[in-house]
């Protein structure tokens, strides 16, 4: 497995802001957004963002990178941002807490820690 998050020892929780809730009565006011790494080569990956617009379940925005640093996110974000016609201000915004997804089939079910 390929470790895509590794939080500071200090880092404080990040509370669960939706708390589950994966609705919106709304378009473009809450979006959820996932990373996940894509094998490529022997021991390489490149990493796919993408972020959904709640209320329509559609994508508003995708990137793709050799890493997964901050600027894969900046980039996804503005991604979005552009096909929401350039702003995503008041939108509130929704991801796992580091837990990668790699695209293979699996039956069980992951829990994961929502920020």
């Amino acid at each position: 497995m390929v470790t895509t998050t590794v939080p500071a020892p200090n880092a404080a929780d990040v509370p669960a802001f939706l708390q589950r809730d994966f609705t919106a009565g709304e378009p473009n006011i809450i979006y959820v957004g996932a990373i996940i790494y894509l094998p490529v080569d022997a021991g390489q990956f490149s990493y796919l963002a993408a972020v959904f617009d709640l209320y329509s379940k559609r994508l508003a925005g995708w990137a793709i990178a050799d890493h997964s640093r901050t600027e894969l996110i900046t980039d996804v974000l503005e991604a979005a941002a552009h096909t929401r016609g350039g702003d995503l201000a008041g939108a509130a915004f929704h991801s796992d807490n580091g837990a990668p997804s790699t695209p293979r089939r699996t039956s069980r079910r992951h829990a994961s820690n929502t920020a």
